[in-house]
């Protein structure tokens, strides 16, 4: 089956969600993933307004499929672009036009995405960059930048593009889509996730590095390429280091072999020598 937008957002916050999407598992919604999607159905009739007015009726596009010849004409807007090769089907939320030369003309177009959150974050860069890169082969130049309306005032923001980072994850995504099911890694996106439950129950029976919070997946991977697979293993490999006469603390190095020591051993660890702050008037 090709990856629909449902399943490249789910890629993108977690491969492993995709995975168990894909292999037809069902979890319970989250009110919170409820809010996030009405927020961003929201901001989407906003922005097409807005679109509208600003552009006029006749001049926005709306379904057409992305392609060369459906462009060339020129539209300023295109709303529900809808591009297909032999791995998407996908519907873009939009395309901007732009100035510069393309295989179009003397202009190109530039991805546009709706997004219901306050923040653009990186999930919604990838995206832009994905698309960009899909766009790419429409009109022969990768657009140096993508469009967000976001917010809960529905304001858009111009973001830069890396195409670099997108075919990354183009290869990745060739490579494993229909690859074994992917390692469990908790993230940022799991408070809103449907199968939080299942993973959460899934990474404490596995004791998975994954559980301590601040640690990112490139720090996984890198422990995991010195044999530290798990909490134990990690917390075994703490060692305080001596501090010199002479040494000036900067900032507060987080340490994750201590963080996984505590939850070992159900403590709380100081690292150092706290300094608690004097003051005229005790409270």
């Amino acid at each position: 089956m090709k990856m629909t937008n449902e399943g490249l957002e789910e890629y993108l916050n977690c491969k492993l969600k995709a995975h168990l999407k894909d292999a037809g598992e069902q979890g319970i919604r989250t009110d919170y993933e409820a809010l996030l999607l009405s927020r961003r159905d929201e901001v989407r009739l906003i922005a097409t307004e807005k679109i509208l007015i600003s552009q006029g009726e006749g001049q926005v596009a709306r379904s057409v499929a992305l392609t060369a010849d459906s462009l060339k004409s020129g539209p300023p807007f295109v709303l529900d672009a809808l591009y297909e090769d032999d791995l998407f089907c996908l519907k873009l939320d939009g395309l901007k036009k732009v100035p510069g030369p393309s295989r179009l003309g003397a202009f190109h177009y530039v991805p546009v995405l709706f997004h219901g959150g306050e923040k653009v974050r990186r999930e919604q860069r990838l995206l832009l960059e994905l698309e960009g890169l899909l766009l790419a082969g429409v009109q022969g130049l990768v657009p140096s930048h993508g469009v967000v309306w976001h917010g809960k005032d529905c304001r858009n923001s111009r973001v830069a593009l890396k195409p670099g980072r997108a075919e990354v994850v183009m290869r990745q995504l060739r490579r494993t889509r229909d690859a074994e099911l992917p390692k469990l890694i908790l993230n940022d996106h799991c408070q809103a996730c449907e199968f939080s439950q299942r993973c959460r129950e899934q990474g404490v029976k596995e004791n998975s590095l994954s559980l301590l919070r601040g640690i990112s997946e490139k720090e996984v991977r890198g422990l995991a390429r010195k044999g530290v697979l798990t909490l134990t293993q990690l917390a075994h490999t703490f060692r305080p280091r001596r501090k010199g006469k002479r040494a000036v603390q900067k900032n507060h190095k987080r340490h994750h072999a201590l963080q996984a020591l505590a939850v070992r051993d159900r403590r709380i660890y100081v690292f150092g020598t706290p300094k608690v702050p004097s003051s005229r008037s005790p409270v």
